[in-house]
This record gives structure tokens, sequence and C-alpha cells, in this order.
């Protein structure tokens, strides 16, 4: 239940009550209302990450109508930027890259994985869905072609191109990688810790590391990225723009 506040004529929704009750609890004085321009630019920088255009501005400001606010963020949240906003965060708690990584630092084809990310958050996928197709999309009964693609949060892992490696260290270490970022993003818990040791903090021990180790430990990579498994994951028609420039 939203609490009890000295002025509730000042809160929009519930949760401005628990934000004023805490104000109230600590003698503190709330900022004056924002213009309509500050708040629209705010509004476009949280949702897009871009500033409004000035026509949004005027139109904004123009806009009497009492549900003006709201349909300003109904705009935002359908804008197709929303998802490459938001989607920034979870790709880099995914360690998402366009390059291998470690001293070559080769591009990659992974940006099939970037743009399903974004277009889940675009349409509002189910963070259910949205999570067990990440981690085992390819397994599910009659798997799509987007629920293959969505895995591809585990072929975030490095991949050294060095000369000399040892392929089956780099191998393990692609393991250790996808257990760790599992245990991080999903979990919320530090798991690494107990890699080496049982973890000090959290009720975690190092048996119970490799245990979760053993899910993951299932490839015949070999860390050198010449041990993948399988072909470049193509999208129909995903071609024809660049078929039609060559005729051209």
């Amino acid at each position: 239940m939203p609490p009890l506040v000295k002025r509730p004529g000042w809160a929009r929704n519930p949760i401005d009550r628990f934000v004023l009750a805490r104000l109230e609890q600590e003698g503190i004085a709330a900022s004056p209302e924002a213009g309509r321009a500050t708040l629209i630019r705010r509004l476009s920088l949280d949702l897009c990450g871009l500033p409004p255009s000035p026509e949004e501005v005027e139109e904004f400001l123009r806009d009497t109508r009492p549900d003006a606010y709201e349909r300003v963020v109904d705009r935002l949240l359908a804008s197709p930027h929303y998802g490459e906003r938001w989607g920034r965060w979870w790709l880099d708690a995914a360690r998402y890259a366009d390059s291998n990584g470690y001293s070559i630092d080769a591009p990659r084809q992974i940006w099939k994985y970037r743009d399903w990310v974004i277009d889940a958050l675009n349409r509002d996928l189910p963070f259910d869905q949205f999570a067990v197709w990440q981690l085992a999309g390819d397994l599910l009964p009659d798997a799509t072609l987007e629920q293959k693609i969505a895995t591809g949060f585990h072929r975030n892992t490095q991949i050294n191109q060095e000369g000399g490696i040892d392929p089956e260290q780099f191998r393990v270490e692609s393991v250790v990688d996808r257990v760790n970022t599992t245990a991080t993003v999903f979990l919320g818990v530090t798991l690494a810790c107990a890699q080496c040791h049982d973890h000090k903090f959290d009720p975690l021990t190092q048996r119970e590391y490799y245990q979760m180790f053993a899910f993951f430990n299932n490839t015949g990579e070999d860390g050198h990225g010449k041990g993948t498994p399988g072909g470049v994951l193509e999208i129909p028609g995903e071609f024809e723009p660049m078929e039609n420039v060559q005729k051209e």
C-alpha cells in the first residue's frame, strides 16, 4: 500500500507517494516541477537516448490534453530507438562485441544476436522467453530461426587466434566465461569467486561451481575459432538489398 503523506495532491501515481514519504521523512522539499520543454527532453533521452526534435518539442508544448504526457511516453516506447537505447545495457551484460578480443581482435559476424535483443525489447518479449531462448533456444522443440539466433548470448566469448596457443586452455576459458556470465546475469551472484575456492561471502562452494561448469563443458570448440561447429546462420532475404545493388 502506498504510504500516507502530508501532501497527497503532489503525487500523480502510487510511486510518487513513496518518493514524497521519504522526502517528508528527511525534511527535504521536492524540486519544483519541470517545464514542458525540459520534461519532453528528459523523456526522450531516458527512453530513446536521443533529444527530441524541435518539431516534437513544439507539438508537446501545444498539446493541452490531460494525457499529453502519457501520449509522449507511449510514442517513445513504440519507437525503434527504445530497443536500441535499452538493449545496450543487456548487451553489455552479455559481453557483446563486434570483434573476437585478445590482441588480434578480428571482426566477428554476431550482429544478428544484437539485432535480436533490440527487437525483443521493442516488441516486449516476455522475460521468461527472453531468458530461455538465450540459454537454450536451440534445444526447444522445433526451434525457430529466431530462437536459435537468441543463443548468441553464449557465443559472445572471446576467441584467441594468436599463434602457439593451447587450444584446450582457451576452450576451458570459454566455458568458464559462460558459467560466470550466466551466474552474474541471471542469478545475480558472483559465482566466479568459487572458481578457485569456496565463496568467501555467499553460500557457494568450489564443488558447486564445477557442478555448474559441467553443464557448459560439452562443446568441441578449441578456443582458437577453428573448431566452432556449424556454419553461418543465414536469415532468408538478408542479402537481397546487397544483391540488388550489385545487379544495378
